[in-house]
């Protein structure tokens, strides 16, 4: 039987070589994982690069589409004002809001709504003329008619008795709530135009008051306003007609 030598330096040295392929086998499966978890991490970055880059390119290309759609909708809207502010005016020229030109289209409108043929109203229309040897103007008065008064010089006569002009009103009160004589100026009145016809029309509302009455182939033009306490003052003039 032999008897092996026990030799305690190489076994040390064996298992230090273990523990040295230990470390090393640790550190290259470190340094695998390493450059496995970089080489992916790299990729991943590529795929993230290019996934941020298609969504950059998107919402470029969206937003581009968008500036030019803001751009197009100005335009329409620039257009679209500069069109109404044509219309506007054109408008505001073909019908007044105000003045004798919206008068004249509202009694036409009113004229043709309440049955009178177009044709007969522009037949009318071309035949009036500008007034011709109108007279001076001239000025007469007379006293409304009240409850409490019913006297003289409650007519006017114009024009040889061409028109006469007559009128009712409320009287005026006193602070004790008396009537007065005088007609209350701030209340409607009622005015009477008779030509020579013996035609009559009224009118009513509170002065001043604007008028034309045709009598014997005349047109009367009347502007009546309140005058002394008691009287309307009447200025006229008259001018051929047609």
């Amino acid at each position: 039987m032999m008897i092996g030598q026990y030799n305690p330096k190489a076994r040390y040295r064996e298992r230090a070589i273990q523990r040295l392929n230990k470390v090393l086998l640790w550190a290259f499966l470190m340094g695998v994982s390493f450059v496995f978890g970089f080489f992916m991490g790299g990729q991943n970055a590529v795929v993230q690069n290019g996934t941020l880059k298609l969504e950059v390119d998107e919402m470029t290309s969206r937003l581009k589409t968008l500036q030019d759609e803001l751009t197009t909708v100005r335009a329409e809207a620039q257009t679209a004002t500069s069109r109404f502010e044509q219309l506007k005016s054109q408008y505001e020229k073909d019908i007044p809001q105000d003045g004798p030109m919206r008068e004249i289209v509202d009694m036409v409108r009113k004229q043709i709504s309440d049955g009178m043929a177009p044709d007969r109203l522009a037949f009318v229309l071309r035949s009036a003329r500008p007034p011709r040897n109108c007279s001076d103007p001239a000025s007469k008065r007379f006293i409304i008619r009240t409850p409490a008064y019913k006297g003289s010089d409650s007519v006017v006569t114009v024009g040889e008795g061409a028109v006469v002009i007559s009128g009712t009103g409320a009287s005026a009160k006193t602070r004790n709530g008396q009537l007065e004589s005088w007609f209350d100026p701030t209340q409607n009145i009622e005015l009477i135009f008779k030509n020579a016809n013996g035609e009559t029309e009224a009118k009513v509302g509170t002065l001043p008051f604007q008028h034309s009455v045709i009598s014997g182939g005349k047109e009367y033009r009347f502007t009546l306003a309140e005058g002394e306490k008691s009287f309307v003052k009447v200025t006229f003039d008259s001018c051929d007609y047609p």
